[in-house]
């Protein structure tokens, strides 16, 4: 399987009919037909040689990595922690102060949070955050997103950079957020809990967009946003951080934020416990 056991939580689930139409699992190189077809037997999904697929989006085992591809528009997306923009943000991205670490109370002289990501997607936040020394557990309901997350921490874990995150705590749930975040106990909570729901775009303006395209096509809008932030501040120990776009409203109206901080294009609205 292409994930670690011992450091990820997860079992693969089967996807819903409306999924299973839009998406096939395949592979473009043939010693990795045997992951590929695993994986499509738990979801319940077809396993075909890439260049036998006629669906929207496969789900692609190639030589080197898995990878969500857009057929029709000629899209391709990956996880990949070591280079490209989280290895230059995780060199370059500023540190500690960083909107996003002052967001979730990380301050000098204070220990390091623990933060549940409950709407990991790729795991960008979460590796930034991971990056600064925090645990990171990380949630994600697609099977699809979380075979790409699970595949991007496989790979990493091969770089001696990563090892620390590894051992400080990075790991991944393929769980719906709700479910799991209700059934935390008192003895467990979070410092943080982190909400970065799926909104829609504006436009289709940059190709930086192109990645959130394709998570849109496959996952939809978060629909159930206002009950994890119910849920969220129930279970929170510190705080709860909702990530969204500047200017944007706030989540639910009724649930004001103690604080916000913004940066460029982004507004973290902060509820202190």
């Amino acid at each position: 399987m292409i994930h670690n056991p011992a450091q990820n939580d997860y079992t693969y689930k089967p996807m819903n009919p409306a999924d299973a139409a839009l998406i096939s699992i395949t592979y473009s190189h043939p010693a990795r037909q045997s992951e590929a077809c695993t994986l499509a037997e738990s979801l319940q999904l077809p396993c075909l040689n890439l260049s036998k697929c006629k669906s929207e989006l496969a789900l692609n085992f190639n030589e080197l990595q898995v990878e969500l591809l857009d057929l029709a528009q000629k899209m391709q997306l990956s996880v990949d922690f070591i280079e490209g923009a989280l290895g230059h943000r995780k060199k370059y991205g500023g540190g500690r102060g960083q909107t996003i670490a002052k967001a979730v109370g990380i301050k000098q002289g204070k220990p390091l949070p623990h933060i549940l990501d409950a709407t990991a997607g790729l795991g960008k936040d979460s590796y930034v955050l991971a990056c600064l020394g925090c645990k990171v557990d990380m949630l994600e309901r697609s099977a699809i997103v979380a075979a790409l997350l699970a595949d991007g921490i496989t790979r990493a874990s091969l770089n001696i950079e990563f090892e620390q995150i590894i051992q400080q705590g990075f790991r991944l749930h393929n769980q719906d957020a709700l479910n799991y975040i209700n059934a935390i106990d008192d003895d467990n909570k979070p410092d943080v809990i982190y909400l970065d729901p799926m909104y829609p775009e504006k436009k289709k303006s940059a190709s930086v967009k192109k990645n959130m395209q394709m998570l849109q096509k496959l996952l939809g809008h978060d629909l159930d946003a206002d009950q994890l932030l119910d849920a969220a501040l129930e279970k929170a120990h510190q705080r709860v951080v909702v990530k969204r776009p500047k200017g944007a409203p706030v989540l639910r109206a009724s649930r004001q934020p103690t604080l916000a901080y913004e940066s460029k294009s982004t507004r973290y609205d902060t509820y202190i416990i």
